[in-house]
């Protein structure tokens, strides 16, 4: 369905990329996501950072998190 952006919905005038509701472990593994575009990118855009930052802020021992959750910068 996305063989013309390696395999993933990457954010583009087609499409807006992933669901963030729907957790896709897949699309962290590049031989699956064969983009080159972050998992991250794919669900947050370029808003990562600044998830990072209040991720920083509100939970820096890390103790919520699971496999494509926000990463302490």
């Amino acid at each position: 369905m996305f063989a013309d952006t390696g395999g993933v919905p990457v954010p583009n005038d087609v499409t807006d990329g992933c669901f963030i509701n729907y957790a896709d472990i897949d699309l962290s593994d590049p031989a699956w996501n064969k983009s080159g575009v972050p998992w991250h990118d794919l669900y947050y855009k370029g808003n990562y950072p600044r998830l990072q930052q209040v991720k920083a802020t509100w939970d820096p021992m890390d103790v919520f998190q699971h496999a494509q959750g926000i990463e302490c910068p």
